[in-house]
């Protein structure tokens, strides 16, 4: 996002940075301007698209997201809302905002908007889902890597001068090519993992809710305990809702190989923290890393962080340049549509709303 002081026809309301339609346009046939709220900074390209479709957009100037209150206190007269995984966007939330037509979402996951309540006021659910399956299965096979052959923490001993003679004995991590990696939900970003694990000769299982007809050579098993069981590595891909909050937690970690890896690219909350720090420290399991945490950021100070067999990355797994500007463009195309009257083309509740869209009013 350009620099908020160098943008010339912009007002700046507290860290809200105001942008004017360019050109500036005026109320036709007794039409008002779109306001768009993004509640991150974006790329320019995405920010560029949106003033030229003549909307008045408001973006958070912060680094750091903006609060709950911040967020109910500035949403009153906007009529899209861009948001990202750190706000809850609630009834209360849609209830502040009359106009809210369409909230998007940047990123494939949704589960901190309340849908049930968008339903029920007609506001249109968008995410962008696709976009970001091969850069997340590439972190998530890049944490599995770095974990099987000990690239997360070798490296920390060679700077410390403790890389001494030669020993047969010393540094030994684990293969990748051939060992058994079990995949927990085999939708875009799942296959996309199994069909690099492929590449490795890795035996793949995957426990998924339906057996899939398209399972990239993985092998269906019918429930988690033997997936569990049977895996060298253990890559979550299931979306969170209630029934996975959790999913993975003692008993499940007492099932796993003592030299089995857990690898977590979805939502925090599908792990138990706890029970995953007991295991790493009691050796019921060899290591895990950690692309999303509960809270997020995780403190400085959790006892995960002072293990060497547990790697926790900053919820980075779509963080490239290309992802994150298509990303970015989808979430205008979703916002833009919808206030054009149009479906949004990544719309995750149409059915739910055909009745009631606010869009079509």
């Amino acid at each position: 996002m350009a620099d908020a002081h160098a943008l010339g026809a912009c007002a700046l309301t507290g860290v809200w940075v105001r942008i004017p339609p360019s050109p500036p346009l005026k109320k036709q046939h007794g039409k008002k301007m779109s306001k768009i709220l993004i509640t991150r900074r974006t790329f320019q390209e995405a920010e560029d698209k949106l003033i030229q479709a003549g909307s008045e957009v408001v973006i958070w100037g912060e680094p750091d997201s903006p609060g709950y209150e911040e967020l109910l206190k500035e949403v009153r007269d906007i009529d899209g809302l861009y948001a990202h995984i750190t706000n809850q966007v609630d009834g209360a939330v849609m209830d502040a905002a009359p106009n809210l037509k369409v909230i998007t979402e940047f990123g494939v996951g949704y589960d901190n908007i309340d849908v049930d309540a968008a339903n029920k006021r007609g506001i249109a659910v968008c995410n962008t889902p696709g976009i970001l399956s091969e850069s997340t299965a590439d972190e998530a096979f890049a944490l599995l890597m770095a974990m099987g052959r000990r690239t997360h923490d070798l490296p920390q001993l060679v700077k410390r001068g403790e890389w001494g003679d030669f020993d047969p004995l010393a540094y030994l991590a684990s293969d990748i090519h051939h060992k058994t990696l079990g995949i927990v939900g085999m939708g875009r970003i799942g296959g996309e993992v199994a069909k690099r694990a492929a590449g490795f000769n890795m035996e793949v299982l995957y426990y998924n809710r339906n057996k899939r007809d398209e399972a990239f050579g993985a092998t269906y098993v019918s429930s988690l305990d033997e997936l569990l069981q049977r895996s060298d590595y253990v890559s979550l891909h299931n979306p969170l809702t209630p029934e996975t909050t959790g999913l993975m937690g003692s008993e499940q970690f007492k099932l796993m190989k003592k030299s089995a890896m857990l690898i977590n690219t979805t939502r925090g909350p599908v792990v138990d923290q706890e029970a995953l720090y007991d295991a790493l420290t009691a050796g019921e399991i060899a290591g895990a890393a950690l692309d999303v945490t509960v809270p997020e950021p995780i403190p400085s100070d959790h006892p995960l962080l002072t293990l060497d067999n547990c790697l926790i990355m900053p919820h980075v797994a779509s963080a490239t340049d290309d992802t994150r500007l298509k990303m970015a463009m989808m979430c205008v195309d979703n916002v833009l549509a919808g206030l054009a009257g149009d479906w949004p083309p990544y719309c995750v509740n149409r059915d739910q709303i055909s009745d009631n869209a606010r869009i079509k009013q």
